[in-house]
Order: C-alpha cells, then structure tokens, then sequence
C-alpha cells in the first residue's frame, strides 16, 4: 500500500511540469514501463514496474529538454525507491507519428528488502528509442524500448555490485502539442 502511495505522489508532483510544458509548447504525460531480464543484456534481474510523470519542451529544431520523477518496485516487495531528474534527446515528426531519440538521468534512492534495509542513493540513466502515434490533436501515446542503468555514488549495499543495467519498454500517454 505505501508503494501505491509513492507512485501517486510522484505522478501527481510531475503532473506540475506537464502542465507547464503543455503551456509552453512541449508536452507532458505519464507512463508505465518494466524492466526486462537477458541472459547477454542484463547485469541483474530485479524485474521492477515503473510509473513516471514527465514534462518536456520542444525547439523549433526538434531538440527536448524537460524533467521526470519516477517510482519503481517490484511484485514480490523486495525492491523499490524512486529518482528524478532531466530528460535531453531529438525528436522528428511525419504525420501522425513522432519518432525520439532521449536520455532520462537523474538522482534517487532504491531499497531492496524494503522496511529492512536503508535505501541506498542511487545515479540513474536510461536511454530510450520511442514511436508515438497521434491519437487527438493534444494526445499521443508514445511505445519505447531502451537499456536503464544505476550506480551507487556511495558505499552502500543495494545489491551485489556497483552497477546495473538491463533493458526497458513501456508505453507513455502525453499531453501537448502534437
């Protein structure tokens, strides 16, 4: 229940920037993504659920800037935490479609044996490819896959080593100019 909580705070938080990017010419949404385990890919296998809240503005030459807060946890209660940060990348627009190439970077803290262990700080990256489809002249939903990867800054145990990466894919639902 308290992870629900999370996730709602930091979706409703985020939705403060949206609604400035939407005013301003860019966009802002939610989504919802996981993290998916191989063999050849994945450094770790935590298997977490994320929601974010996003806002973002859009140069004339398609360039993004903007912001991001996310919670994240697992279905078994082992993990969870939650980063926020900047998002940078480029965009281009066809039609109906919008096709990105972004960076989402941040800082925050992430648990694992939640309500056991103290949450370690945590540096977050994540690299993504998106396609999204212009549903209405203000909505989009926007499908992506990408590859996420954390440090720890600080000498803390999270989990068995320094880093993880593994890949990603979710789906977003924005609100602005499309």
């Amino acid at each position: 229940m308290k992870t629900q909580r999370l996730l709602m705070t930091v979706i409703a938080l985020c939705a403060i920037p949206g609604l400035a990017a939407f005013a301003a010419g860019g966009a802002g949404g939610v989504g919802f993504g996981v993290q998916y385990f191989d063999r050849e890919m994945s450094s770790a296998n935590l298997l977490l659920q994320y929601a974010t809240g996003y806002g973002y503005g859009v140069s004339r030459e398609g360039e993004r800037i903007g912001g991001f807060g996310t919670g994240f946890y697992s279905d078994d209660g082992k993990a969870a935490g939650g980063v926020g940060g900047i998002i940078i990348g480029h965009e281009w627009k066809g039609g109906p479609f919008t096709a990105a190439l972004t960076f989402w970077g941040g800082i925050g803290a992430a648990s694992r044996n939640v309500g056991i262990a103290a949450p370690s700080v945590i540096l977050f990256g994540e690299a993504d490819a998106e396609l999204g489809i212009r549903l209405v002249r203000w909505m989009q939903l926007t499908m992506y896959v990408g590859m996420q990867g954390w440090g720890r800054p600080f000498h803390q145990v999270f989990y068995d080593t320094a880093g993880l990466y593994t890949p990603v894919y979710g789906f977003r639902i924005g609100w602005g100019a499309f």
